[in-house]
């Protein structure tokens, strides 16, 4: 065999070599690239959660009425509870605590009345808590409300 004839069988076969191995890379290029966009696109669930307290304003011994609901398709099982605090900065403390419910089923709710004991502002809000099972177990907070304000004469 001459030496161009050489030349000419090798480049046929490196061309085939090459051809295959750019096939299989574009293929492994274009699954890795997919995997990659769906590991960064974020996956966003369905849910939501509302407080109410009223009246919007109170005078000392009064009561004031709240009420709220939660739910997301992230959770099996739920609990949502109301927190209020004193003041407009500080620390939220758990008034109550809905039953633990089945959110395929039915939203989970809280429902209470709360005495105001001083003048100024209470805020409340809702939190709505994921939980391991039917009878709870390691609460995780899944979403919470806005801010809702009570004025206090």
């Amino acid at each position: 065999m001459t030496d161009e004839a050489k030349k000419a069988d090798n480049g046929r076969a490196a061309r085939g070599i090459l051809g295959r191995r750019g096939g299989r890379l574009a293929t492994v290029t274009a699954v890795g690239a997919a995997a990659a966009v769906l590991a960064v696109t974020p996956a966003f669930a369905k849910g939501s959660a509302d407080l109410s307290a009223s009246p919007g304003t109170v005078k000392v011994g009064q009561t004031v009425h709240v009420k709220g609901q939660g739910g997301s398709d992230a959770l099996r099982y739920g609990m949502f509870c109301a927190q209020q605090r004193v003041g407009t900065k500080g620390a939220w403390h758990t008034v109550k605590c809905g039953h633990i419910a089945d959110i395929d089923v039915v939203d989970a709710k809280v429902d209470t009345k709360v005495k105001a004991t001083h003048r100024g502002v209470l805020q409340f809000r809702g939190v709505l808590y994921g939980v391991d099972g039917p009878k709870g177990g390691h609460p995780s907070v899944d979403r919470t409300t806005d801010i809702r304000t009570v004025h206090v004469k």
